[in-house]
């Protein structure tokens, strides 16, 4: 069998990527005599700096039709013991239908020895589910260099990706090879920077080179979407020159087309099962589609079990789900078509894009990034995410939002039912409907030395999707224990009473309804007496505060879940015979103006009446990113909020 690492007779000589020439051989690059590396600034800090990511992927024909050689060569140099902890061990991912075919690695120690696997040594290992083959490097110390290589055979894969970039370490220098048969054309993509030739044909291979240098490790930080940053190639078939050099394979149109068809296309068993499940939905008493979806949403949701890991082909038949009330999000998505189908619901199939990972790309045709469904309404303009149990019209989980997304647009050819497919951006609801906001009115006992707080935490839009949940899949008790244990964390203390929970049902966010989640609660611990004086910690009452500090350059622009205001409103009685020496410290003021308009800031300000103050705090992030040239304004108002929490007001006697 003919395996990718030792193939000599093919060689790409040059491939012109952004004006630099590389030489890309695809002779056996595992060296007989290696030579320990320099690394230079700034990677010479690094516990881990990676010298050489090899990746070369051949497409290639056996009897049983074309399958791949997946071929890997790293080389690391290890400078400290955090190094040598994390490469002591090699753990190689087994996938099903997958063999490994070679596994070569060694040590390099820094007199020149060189340490070489004892391929006996190497073992199985299954952990999660997932197999593995591990392997132990001998022998380490700071200074010397790790090297391995392995070769994996594996099915047929119309569609791949490789990232390189890590958010671990650095690495000098990242090669990509795509190696096909000349009749077998593919298209990739380079992303981030990562460098990728046009195809070229050498005795009868077809080949497509990628490289990128000087990989910074890219930090895993607060406030930012790592992966869709990091640089990679993506790569998939387009065309089977065989049968057509002029015919595309596997576009966006093909996709629309068979998708459309899958969650549409139904059989007579099926029909009528939707007519007689549709019956016992109950619609309102109006033409509003929207209060239709929602009832439609709602009724599936609450007798059909979804569940993401149900698989074969039972969980995606829209009889055997409803007999059996469960179902996979693809059976959930084809049952919610075949009701829509039925009460008349114009709609749109629509597959997503991410924040959060990588995305869809209009481009290039990489059916895998397919990893979600939505619905769009064109009568409303919203969506629905038939994959969610714990949402409702119109929220949709907000890493596909402000996306691109694949809409299927139903249409009819003759008699034929068919869908158009077009990337339109998936809005969300607007920045002020998210809110995370507080109500708080405090009083002192009569010996001055506890806090009496009616505490109302107030969520709005997504800031209550991480709470709305709890009141309809926990039971009573464990609601009244996560209930305690929210206020404890928000307020510091747990003696908290007469806990009183209002708008929990999920349809409540048809209308967004805030969630309210009020309490009485008791804190002596925010309370400190100096001689005469009481000191009263106003600021904890917002709850802990987050303190940006950033001893390395950022990276990454500000990124967040979505868009947000925080409204809290402090009523602060002050005892008889008492006042207040220090108010004008609660007023902080930080913000950020694009054409006179605020999109983010912290305010807060008071105003006196009699024996009361009423703090007013206002902090709002309009937008959902922010670029590098914004942050260090960014980390003020983060700052801002924290400098708040921080304030600590000085009553003194009259």
């Amino acid at each position: 069998m003919r395996k990718f690492f030792v193939t000599t007779t093919l060689v790409l000589a040059t491939a012109i990527l952004s004006a630099q020439t590389f030489d890309y051989s695809l002779n056996n690059t595992w060296s007989e005599k290696p030579a320990l590396h320099e690394i230079k600034k700034p990677y010479d800090s690094a516990s881990a700096a990676g010298i050489l990511d090899e990746r070369k992927i051949e497409y290639y024909n056996e009897k049983t039709g074309v399958v791949i050689n997946d071929y890997s060569h790293f080389i690391v140099k290890l400078t400290n013991d955090n190094g040598i902890e994390r490469f002591n061990k090699i753990y190689i991912p087994m996938y099903a239908g997958s063999t490994i075919e070679h596994i070569q690695a060694r040590t390099i120690l820094p007199n020149g020895k060189i340490v070489n696997l004892d391929t006996t040594k190497i073992k199985e290992l299954t952990e999660d589910g997932q197999q593995y083959k591990l392997f132990a490097f001998e022998g380490l110390e700071p200074g010397c260099e790790v090297e391995y290589e392995y070769a994996i055979k594996r099915p047929l894969s119309l569609f791949g990706s490789e990232v390189f970039q890590r958010t671990t370490m650095p690495y000098l220098h990242a090669k990509f090879l795509l190696v096909t048969p000349a009749y077998l054309k593919f298209d990739a993509k380079g992303y981030n920077g990562f460098n990728v030739s046009k195809d070229s044909v050498i005795n009868e291979k077809r080949i497509i080179a990628g490289y990128s240098s000087n990989l910074d490790e890219i930090d895993d930080i607060k406030y930012a979407q790592v992966e869709p940053y990091l640089q990679r190639v993506d790569y998939k078939l387009s065309y089977n020159i065989d049968k057509s050099a002029s015919v595309r394979l596997y576009t966006w149109k093909e996709y629309a087309k068979k998708a459309y068809e899958y969650y549409t296309t139904r059989t007579s068993k099926e029909e009528r099962a939707l007519e007689a499940y549709a019956t016992k939905i109950k619609l309102p008493g109006n033409n509003n589609d929207a209060q239709k979806i929602l009832a439609v949403e709602d009724y599936i949701k609450s007798n059909i079990n979804i569940d993401k890991d149900a698989i074969g082909d039972d969980a995606g038949n829209i009889e055997w789900l409803i007999k059996n009330k469960t179902a996979n999000v693809d059976g959930a998505a084809k049952l919610f078509c075949g009701i829509f189908d039925k009460l008349g619901i114009n709609y749109q199939v629509v597959f997503p894009g991410t924040r959060t990972g990588y995305t869809i790309d209009p481009e290039l045709e990489n059916w895998n990034r397919i990893n979600g469904i939505l619905f769009f309404f064109p009568s409303t303009g919203k969506f629905m995410s038939p994959g969610s149990p714990d949402l409702r019209y119109p929220y949709i989980p907000y890493e596909f939002t402000e996306t691109n997304g694949l809409f299927l647009k139903g249409t009819l050819i003759g008699d034929y039912k068919t869908a158009i497919g077009s990337f339109r951006k998936i809005s969300i609801e607007p920045f002020d409907q998210h809110a995370h906001n507080l109500e708080a009115d405090i009083h002192f006992n009569a010996d001055l030395d506890t806090a009496i707080i009616q505490l109302d935490q107030i969520f709005k839009g997504y800031g209550a999707v991480g709470y709305r949940p709890i009141y309809t899949f926990l039971t009573p008790d464990k609601q009244d224990e996560v209930n305690k244990e929210i206020i404890k964390s928000f307020i510091g203390t747990d003696n908290i009473s007469n806990i009183k929970i209002e708008n929990t049902a999920l349809t409540d966010y048809f209308d967004n309804k805030p969630l309210i989640i009020s309490a009485l609660v008791k804190n002596p611990e925010i309370i400190e007496r100096a001689g005469n004086k009481i000191l009263f910690k106003i600021g904890t009452v917002i709850g802990p505060q987050e303190q940006m500090y950033q001893e390395k350059p950022r990276q990454l622009p500000v990124e967040l879940p979505y868009p947000h205001i925080l409204n809290r409103k402090i009523v602060l009685h002050i005892p008889d015979g008492y006042r207040v020496k220090n108010p004008d410290d609660i007023n902080i003021n930080t913000e950020h103006k694009e054409d006179g308009e605020t999109t983010m800031g912290f305010s807060s300000s008071y105003s006196e009446n009699g024996n009361t103050i009423t703090i007013s705090i206002n902090e709002t992030y309009r937008k959902i990113k922010y670029p590098l040239s914004q942050f260090e304004d960014y980390k003020k108002v983060i700052n801002a909020s924290a400098d708040f929490n921080k304030v600590v007001l000085v009553l003194e006697k009259k």
